[in-house]
């Protein structure tokens, strides 16, 4: 019984850094990895901030001109660099309450 109280749940871990990129890490006690991943969503979603205001305050103008291209282009780079660092804390976050799980059972 003892054994288990120390284990990681892999699929919590995983829902945990899906909700928010780092926290998965820090449930499995990985506190300078979860930090990081943290910090990459936040600055991820502050360079993505008016990029994404100015495309919805030229979606009213939409038909009289068209929108600032290279606006979009930053708003879709950040948002693709946001989704793969998301994916990445997932990923990371099973695999490892699964290796951590491996160790406490080998021991």
């Amino acid at each position: 019984m003892t054994g288990n109280i120390n284990r990681k749940n892999p699929i919590l871990a995983l829902v945990l850094s899906g909700l928010l990129p780092g926290l998965g890490q820090l449930y499995n006690n990985q506190i300078p990895k979860g930090l990081l991943f943290f910090a990459l969503n936040i600055l991820l979603t502050y360079l993505s901030y008016e990029p994404f205001t100015y495309f919805l305050k030229s979606w009213n103008t939409f038909q009289d001109a068209p929108p600032d291209m290279s606006q979009l282009t930053r708003l879709l780079a950040y948002s693709s660099a946001a989704t793969v660092i998301l994916v990445a804390a997932m990923i990371d976050a099973k695999k490892s309450a699964d290796r951590i799980n491996d160790q406490r059972s080998v021991n």
